[in-house]
């Protein structure tokens, strides 16, 4: 698939994407809710954003490498907030939509694979 940023708009874009996730999970207090369940919304767009500008930054790297990477930062990310933030806890639902968000951006960027090629 061509490529319409050079690499280090790619890799800014996600530093950006990266720099404003890690300040939502990291932040000493939970963001308010907006309705019901709309920090679950919030991880999963985030993480799918994630995945999309992680996979484009490094397009270079094989999938395989990029995908697992992001699937294990979910949990994690999310176990460590509770480390990094004692007011903050560990959510399993959190953690799942995270996982949910990195997968969207996979069955995105094959979607969009798949459109180009055609």
């Amino acid at each position: 698939m061509p490529l319409i940023f050079n690499r280090p708009v790619r890799l800014a874009l996600f530093m950006g994407c990266l720099t404003l996730l890690l300040y939502g999970l990291f932040r000493p207090q939970s963001p308010p809710d907006l309705f019901s369940h709309s920090d679950k919304w919030m991880h999963l767009l985030a993480f799918c954003a994630l995945g999309l500008c992680a996979r484009l930054a490094f397009w270079e790297w094989r999938g395989h490498l990029v995908w697992p990477l992001l699937l294990l930062s979910g949990p994690f990310l999310e176990y460590a907030q509770q480390v990094v933030q004692p007011a903050r806890v560990f959510s399993a639902m959190d953690a799942l939509a995270n996982t949910a968000g990195v997968l969207m951006a996979m069955l995105i960027l094959f979607a969009a694979e798949k459109w180009v090629a055609r």
